[in-house]
């Protein structure tokens, strides 16, 4: 198994805080003012990979091929794409401001022109899931890959990862549903740990739900990346707005994830704040009625009650059938040393 990926400041692993990214698409809507201001934007909100997308319609798809209700897709991207020098400027300027730039390439032609930009690493959208030629040539880049899954057989994704490892590529897994939004019931989150053992690699989980929920569910199931779309404000009615968070949102969703993984640890101890309540919660082997110096105890005499700092109440059994050595009065908590065994 694949136990960890680097590229620039990012380390993904088994062992580490799971690696937030910020999804802004075409968000900008083709504005590189409204993209720098994304960079920050995804930066103050706790991401730690801001995601750009380029598009090269011509190269992408048939013209006029797919149709939408605004019009064709090849039209749409043309007004909300931005093109390579944009994204030099925001691959610098992220590097300024500290968080890590990524960008998902729609054909093998924008994956050559964001690696002679410099990218650290490719992000594949599930569109290019089963487009083996592409991530072949992407493979052969020799930088760690992150595949999204969505729209895919589990035959499909193990046809990619066989092609994926004849490359030497390094890779790790997307767990996706590429309906925007999709049913909580199509999200299928166990899918993420049946990835992970079918396939030995690390597996993420992009997530196209309104909110934040089924995140959190992915990381406490193993997910080691989170993917979520970003929005400045979705009254702006970006391409993927409806799907997006708004900085605050995707704030409270780092948030909510940092406090989820501290939560997740295996280990079962009695934590110093525990003992404190433990002390007066658990319960002690007491006497009920007044009990005489050379009594023998019998069990109408003795029960457990509250506090827990005498004799733990399992060991009640124990006191059965001896005698006691003292005066004990009643609502006392017995003592080891107030009682012995008979003489025979």
């Amino acid at each position: 198994m694949l136990s960890e990926i680097k590229f620039g400041r990012i380390v993904v692993s088994e062992a580490s805080p799971a690696v937030v990214i910020a999804e802004v698409a075409c968000e900008h809507q083709g504005d590189l003012g409204a993209a720098k201001r994304l960079v920050e934007l995804a930066k103050e909100a706790g991401a730690d990979i801001v995601k750009f997308q380029l598009h090269l319609p011509d190269e992408e798809m048939i013209p006029e091929s797919i149709r939408f209700w605004a019009g064709s897709m090849d039209e749409i991207l043309a007004r909300v794409n931005l093109p390579l020098e944009a994204h030099q400027v925001l691959f610098e300027h992220s590097q300024a401001v500290g968080i890590q730039y990524l960008c998902t390439p729609f054909c093998s032609k924008a994956a050559d022109m964001l690696d002679e930009l410099g990218v650290e690493a490719f992000k594949t959208g599930s569109g290019e899931m089963t487009n083996i030629p592409m991530l072949r040539h992407i493979a052969r880049k020799g930088k760690p890959m992150i595949v999204s899954t969505g729209m895919a057989t589990l035959q499909e994704i193990e046809d990619t990862v066989s092609v994926l490892k004849h490359e030497g590529a390094q890779y790790m897994l997307m767990h996706c549903t590429s309906a925007y939004p999709p049913r909580y019931d199509q999200v299928n989150l166990g899918v993420i740990p049946r990835l992970k053992e079918k396939f030995g690699c690390l597996v993420g989980h992009s997530d196209h739900t309104t909110d934040i929920w089924t995140v959190l569910g992915a990381v406490s199931l193993g997910a080691k990346v989170i993917e979520k779309h970003f929005t400045p404000d979705r009254s702006l009615k970006g391409p993927d707005h409806h799907v997006s968070l708004e900085p605050r949102e995707f704030r409270i969703m780092v948030e909510a994830v940092r406090k989820l993984e501290a939560a997740l640890g295996t280990e079962k101890v009695v934590w110093k704040e525990e003992a404190v309540v433990r002390e007066w919660a658990h319960h002690s082997v007491v006497s009920l009625r007044d009990i005489p110096q050379g009594t023998l105890i019998t069990p109408e005499m003795v029960g457990v009650k509250r506090p827990g700092s005498g004799v733990p109440a399992k060991f009640i059994e124990e006191f059965m059938g001896r005698v006691a050595k003292i005066n004990i009065p009643a609502n006392s908590l017995l003592r080891w040393e107030d009682v012995e065994k008979p003489i025979r």
